[in-house]
């Protein structure tokens, strides 16, 4: 009885608990539906770059037709990282010369869908150019050239390879001013080798003084007969520093180039001081010996083909044991004021004699630092200060002057001393001439740049 009494009890509990399932089935349900983003974006080419292009950072346009985040593959990149939906412009970053046929562009959406990989049209950049000229009625070679919005310096070259005498009859702006012609103002006339004329090669450098800019527009030149004439342009926003890359060069088998490092340090630090970053390539070794002793002349065949081993990316600083026949213990020379810039040529170096610093095999390493430093203002467009004879000064307004009515000697010969000019510009970088031995012992150096010679400097078309 007890067990019949329990098989009804758990069947009743059985029915009460299907009973119990049965209502929450009949009950109201919820159905939840998720939309996933699965499109890519789809992107495409808006605006190529322009090829051969003279700017570093040059501009690109493409379209998406969905906003997310770039990603860059391949030689360039930009600081712009996120893309909206429409045309985006980005700048490329510090590209350097050559041609750029890898970059790539992608664009991921906010649900992680990558687009279709867009490849910028290949492009070069290179900041060097030959410039096609014509014969005028008037027998003069003509050309032109263009200095885009952003330019802000350029070099100008003219080249005979004969070597005979070059030079170019006129440069006018786009505002129609001729800056060769003694009549203009401001002018190069009889400044600049372009406008004097030199043996194979000569230029024209914008701005060679704060006086002079580099005007976007047409510029356009008249020539005398000439091989070629080749364009530098410099492309950038206007600086305010500069870093110039320096690479030594070293002759000879008395010293080495541990031996020249303190000086190199030394001109280092001259232009830092005065706002100019030095970046200084590891000093190379010629042991060819026919470079141990060179002729000071660009031209003289020995000479050309030491200096045209040169770095066309640098300013190139020979330094060689001495130099040849009667230019024995001179201190150093540019080969221009200035001289060729990013080609590799006879004029695109500075050498320095290392005889003419030293006592015995010891080496005046403040003396040969402040010699670098000088005659890689030359080339990089500065001249002296006071020429020696007290009456020629350079081209820049403020800097100091030293008349010849300070010269303190006897005889009838004047010729300005760093002494004589002494608060008078002997103590800056480019004063014609050193301090004597016995000023330098006593703590005399010629470590200073104006503001507008520094101007020059960080403007300069091998500047960064």
């Amino acid at each position: 009885m007890n067990k019949v009494l329990y098989l009804i009890l758990i069947s009743l509990f059985s029915l009460t608990v299907i009973s119990c399932s049965s209502s929450s089935d009949g009950g109201s349900s919820t159905t939840s539906t998720t939309s996933t983003d699965t499109t890519a974006p789809v992107i495409s080419e808006v605006t190529v770059v322009t090829t051969p292009t003279s700017d570093t950072t040059p501009d690109y346009t493409f379209s998406s037709d969905e906003a997310g985040t770039i990603t860059y593959g391949g030689s360039c990149s930009s600081s712009t990282t996120s893309a909206t939906t429409g045309n985006n412009t980005i700048t490329l970053v510090s590209l350097t010369e050559g041609t750029f046929s890898n970059c790539t562009i992608t664009i991921t959406d906010s649900a992680g869908n990558v687009s279709n990989s867009l490849t910028i049209t290949s492009f070069t950049v290179s900041t060097v150019s030959e410039i096609t000229q014509t014969l005028g009625n008037d027998g003069y070679l003509t050309g032109s050239f263009v200095v885009p919005n952003d330019g802000i310096s350029f070099l100008l070259s003219t080249f005979l390879d004969n070597n005979s005498a070059v030079a170019f009859y006129s440069l006018t702006d786009p505002d129609g001013a001729d800056i060769l012609s003694s009549s203009s103002t401001p002018n190069l006339y009889n400044a600049a080798s372009g406008s004097t004329a030199d043996y194979g090669y000569a230029n024209v450098l914008v701005p060679q003084s704060p006086s002079f800019s580099a005007k976007a527009g047409t510029w356009t030149f008249k020539n005398y007969a000439n091989d070629r004439v080749k364009l530098v342009m410099r492309s950038d926003s206007t600086p305010s520093n500069a870093t110039i890359v320096v690479q030594p060069y070293i002759t000879g088998t008395t010293w080495s180039a541990s031996d020249i490092s303190e000086a190199l340090g030394i001109m280092s630090n001259i232009y830092a001081t005065n706002g100019i970053n030095l970046k200084i390539n590891s000093t190379i070794t010629i042991s060819d010996s026919q470079y141990a002793s060179v002729s000071k002349t660009p031209t003289d065949s020995t000479t050309s083909a030491l200096i045209s081993q040169g770095s066309t990316s640098a300013v190139n600083l020979f330094f060689i044991e001495d130099y040849s026949s009667s230019n024995t213990g001179l201190l150093g020379n540019a080969t221009g004021i200035p001289g060729s810039m990013k080609m590799a040529n006879s004029w695109n170096g500075v050498l320095n004699g290392l005889t003419a610093h030293a006592t015995g095999s010891t080496l005046n390493s403040q003396l040969l630092g402040e010699t670098a430093a000088h005659e890689m203002g030359h080339q990089l467009g500065l001249f002296h200060t006071t020429e020696s004879g007290g009456t020629v000064f350079d081209i820049i307004s403020d800097t100091a002057e030293c008349p010849k009515s300070l010269d303190k000697d006897s005889n009838s010969q004047i010729q300005m001393s760093a002494e004589e000019c002494e608060g008078y510009g002997a103590e800056n970088v480019m004063f014609w001439t050193s301090w004597s031995s016995s000023s330098r012992s006593s703590g005399k150096k010629q470590d200073v740049l104006s503001s507008h010679q520094q101007h020059v400097l960080k403007y300069s078309p091998i500047a960064k």
